[in-house]
C-alpha cells in the first residue's frame, strides 16, 4: 500500500473521482487556495487601507524566498513573475541572439518552449534547431540533444522534464553541454519543480523557469524565474514598468534605474493573491520534502508501468529512475489513444491525450489505489475493444 504524502481532505475532489492529471494541472491544496482568497477579499474589500505601500512592495516576498529555498538559490536571483511564457519571452528578448549564430530546442517540447525563439530568429536571422524526436518520444536522450549543438549555438533551451513523457534531463550535464560550447542554458523547469531536487549552484542552469500550477501545486498567473548572477549583470529586460526600479514607490518618471536584483523582472502590477498562494505552495512542498515526493511518485509510476505491462500496452516514458518522474505515457496496440483517454475521463479517471499516446500522471495526493483504479477501468476498456 502507498498511501498519500499529504491529506486528502485538503484535496476534496477525490470524493468524487480518481485524478491523475498533474503534468497537466495540479491539485493546488485548500490551505493554499484559503490564503490566495484571503488576500484577494482583503484587497477587493478594503482597498489601501489594508494593502497599502508597505503590502504591495513586499507582497511577492513570501514565494521569493520559497523559491528561492526549492532550487536552493540566492534569493536576489529569483523574480516572481506572471507565467513561464512571460519569463521567458522577457529572457528571449534579452539575450536574442544574432544571425550565424543558433539555439536548440527540441521538437516534441510544449510549444511555450521554442515559440519564443522562433519570434527572435524571424527578427535576427538567427537559426532554430529542434531536435527531431516528435514522431519517436522514446528515442529522445542527452546524446541527440547534443548532437545538434555545435560551436555556433547560442542559446539551449529545453525542459528539465519533458511534458510528453516525463523524459528528464540531466541539469548539471545540460549545462556543461551548453557552457562548453559558450552557450547559455534556459531551462522549463515547470514539470519538474515541486518533484525533482533542484540545486542551482550544483547543475549551474543561467536561466530556469517554473509556472507554479503543476507540480508545484500553485495557481495560475504566477510563475518563478532565477537568473544566474553573471547573466543579471547583462540582463537589460525588453518590458519595464514602475516595479522595474529599486523603489517601486519612488515614482521619478525621469530616469530609470533598474532594480540590482532579478525583480527587475517585474514590471508590473500582476494577481497578487496568485504570487502570494504560489509562495504558500512551495511551502507546502518543502514541509512535504522534494526528495521525499520524487521516490513516491516514481513507486506509484512502478506501479503502474507494471499493471500496464501486463496488459500488454507499450509504455514509451523512461524506466530509469534518473530520467522519469511521476508520469507514465503509453499506447496500447490497435486503439486510438485519444479516444482511449476520453474513455477513462469518461469513467472518472482523469488523464490526458498526448502524442498519440495516453498520459497519466501521479503526484503527492495520489495512492496505490489510485493506480489500481486506473488500472481496473483502462483494462476493462481495452478488453472490451
Amino acid at each position: 500500500m502507498i498511501s498519500p504524502l499529504a491529506s486528502r481532505s485538503d484535496f476534496p475532489v477525490f470524493n468524487e473521482l480518481t485524478y491523475l492529471n498533474t503534468a497537466s494541472m495540479g491539485l493546488m491544496p485548500l490551505s493554499v487556495h484559503h490564503a490566495a482568497r484571503r488576500v484577494e477579499e482583503e484587497i477587493a474589500l478594503r482597498g489601501t487601507t489594508w494593502f497599502d505601500e508597505v503590502q504591495e512592495i513586499g507582497i511577492l516576498e513570501r514565494a521569493r524566498k520559497a523559491a528561492a529555498r526549492l532550487l536552493h538559490a540566492p534569493v536576489d536571483s529569483i523574480a516572481v513573475c506572471t507565467s513561464f511564457t512571460e519569463a521567458l519571452c522577457q529572457i528571449a528578448w534579452a539575450f536574442a541572439p544574432s544571425r550565424g549564430s543558433n539555439i536548440v530546442s527540441v521538437d516534441l517540447e510544449f510549444p511555450s518552449v521554442p515559440y519564443p525563439w522562433m519570434r527572435v530568429c524571424d527578427a535576427t536571422g538567427a537559426e532554430m534547431r529542434l531536435v527531431e524526436t516528435a514522431n519517436r518520444p522514446e528515442r529522445l536522450s542527452f546524446d541527440a540533444l547534443a548532437r545538434v549543438v555545435d560551436s555556433k549555438t547560442a542559446v539551449i533551451c529545453v525542459s528539465h522534464a519533458q511534458y510528453s513523457t516525463g523524459f528528464r534531463f540531466d541539469l548539471k550535464a545540460l549545462a556543461e553541454l551548453a557552457h562548453a560550447h559558450g552557450a547559455l542554458l534556459i531551462v522549463d523547469a515547470t514539470q519538474s519543480a515541486g518533484l525533482v531536487p533542484i540545486d542551482i549552484a550544483a547543475a549551474a542552469p543561467d536561466v530556469l523557469i517554473a509556472g507554479g500550477y503543476k507540480w508545484l501545486t500553485g495557481p495560475f498567473g504566477a510563475a518563478v524565474c532565477y537568473v544566474s548572477p553573471r547573466l543579471l549583470e547583462r540582463l537589460n529586460p525588453p518590458f519595464v514598468g514602475w516595479r522595474s526600479t529599486p523603489d517601486p514607490y519612488h515614482f521619478d518618471a525621469r530616469h530609470l534605474t533598474l532594480a540590482p536584483t532579478a525583480r527587475r523582472l517585474e514590471f508590473s502590477t500582476m494577481s497578487y493573491g496568485a504570487g502570494l498562494a504560489l509562495g504558500a505552495a512551495i511551502e507546502y512542498v518543502l514541509e512535504l520534502g522534494v526528495e521525499r515526493i520524487l521516490a513516491h511518485d516514481q513507486k506509484l509510476a512502478t506501479r503502474l508501468m507494471d499493471g500496464l505491462d501486463r496488459l500488454g500496452a507499450e509504455i514509451i516514458s523512461p524506466r530509469s529512475d534518473l530520467e522519469r518522474g511521476g508520469t507514465v505515457t503509453v499506447r496500447y496496440p490497435g486503439r486510438d489513444a485519444s479516444a482511449l483517454a476520453a474513455a477513462l475521463n469518461a469513467a472518472r479517471i482523469i488523464v490526458s491525450p498526448r502524442f498519440n499516446a495516453v498520459r497519466f500522471s501521479m503526484h503527492y495526493y495520489n495512492s496505490s489505489d489510485d493506480v489500481d483504479a486506473a488500472l481496473d477501468t483502462f483494462g476493462r476498456l481495452v478488453k472490451a475493444a
